[in-house]
């Protein structure tokens, strides 16, 4: 559901993604307990569902909710933080790539990066967030990502959000705020 007029964040966050239900005049996402959806044929996808893992009637209006609130063509939602930094690394980096993480970052993300991405071939340095000096100088010719995570766990550092955004896109990088 888009509505052009709708320009306050709190209306939006109530109204976008959804439209009344035409068959019941629900106003509200029901919870779709569903695992499977019937299908027209090996793949033919009836209303664009399979299976929940890869999306469901009460996934997509979520996800259409937080697009519109970021301003954004798409959202996504995941069953966890792990699962969305999989994918967004998995999405953004290809061996030989470079990423730049936080010196104290969270412990599931760097032992993903650490055990899992670097045999792939993918390398990293960890630099404090909290220093835009020592972020400046973990950034490589090959890096594609800076990972920031601010305030950081469990140290609460906190990271100059502007400042990391200009020296990733200064070196051709992209940049993550966890």
């Amino acid at each position: 559901m888009e509505n052009s007029s709708w320009e306050g964040f709190s209306t939006k966050a109530v109204h976008a993604g959804f439209d009344p239900d035409p068959q019941t005049g629900a106003v509200n996402v029901p919870i779709y307990a569903s695992s499977t959806f019937a299908q027209d044929g090996v793949g033919g996808m009836r209303n664009g569902f399979e299976y929940a893992r890869t999306g469901n009637p009460t996934r997509r209006p979520l996800e259409a909710n937080l697009a519109a609130l970021e301003s954004g063509t798409y959202g996504r939602a995941f069953g966890s933080g792990m699962a969305a930094t999989d994918c967004l690394l998995r999405a953004a980096l290809r061996p030989g790539d470079h990423l730049v993480i936080p010196n104290d970052a969270y412990g599931g993300t760097f032992r993903l990066i650490d055990k899992v991405f670097t045999q792939w071939g993918i390398e990293y340095t960890p630099a404090a967030v909290s220093d835009v000096d020592a972020v400046r100088a973990a950034i490589r010719p090959n890096t594609k990502l800076v990972w920031v995570e601010t305030p950081t766990n469990p140290l609460l550092n906190i990271g100059d959000i502007e400042a990391l955004s200009d020296i990733a896109h200064e070196a051709g990088a992209k940049i993550v705020v966890d």
